[in-house]
């Protein structure tokens, strides 16, 4: 676990709902969809960032919304109308790294996979909230390079809280 500085990102894709998750509690076909989308492809390829991948937890205190698609700190001129963007502030953050991963840590049940990052922040005595919801910063932002298969996953922290 490394606590770091993280930078105003875009955050650059689709934004998928609750009630669109599956009955494995996970946005599999949605990431899949987002991944055969021509609109998505052409954006990827154009802007260099066919190797990337992300994925971004919007917390709220009683739901929270699933984006899929890449994070940038690029400054890009102009987005295509089908696809969602959204500012991530510059924080501090909370992240922890996992090698030889693929895409398929995208279609891995939700209610597996934050559970078990936020044991490990826990385990490692990283302060956040109890709902994610509740923070002034309430984001888990896990990204994916694909050459180099290195997944990180970042819990956005809420510097009240901090020591």
């Amino acid at each position: 676990m490394e606590k770091k500085k993280l930078s105003e990102m875009n955050f650059i894709g689709k934004v998928f709902l609750p009630a669109q998750i599956d009955n494995n509690k996970s946005f599999a076909q949605q990431v899949q969809e987002t991944e055969n989308d021509p609109v998505f492809k052409k954006f990827l390829e154009k802007n260099g960032f066919t190797n990337q991948r992300a994925s971004l937890v919007v917390f709220a205190p009683e739901t929270f919304m699933f984006w899929y698609g890449i994070v940038t700190e690029k400054k890009l001129k102009q987005l295509p109308k089908q696809l969602n963007h959204f500012m991530l502030p510059a924080a501090e953050g909370a992240e922890i790294d996992t090698e030889n991963m693929n895409m398929g840590f995208f279609s891995q049940p939700l209610n597996f996979v934050i559970p078990t990052f936020l044991d490990k922040l826990a385990q490692s005595d990283v302060v956040f909230h109890e709902n994610p919801g509740d923070s002034k910063y309430p984001y888990l932002l896990t990204t994916l390079n694909l050459s180099t298969k290195k997944l990180a996953q970042t819990l956005y922290l809420d510097s009240s809280l901090q020591k």
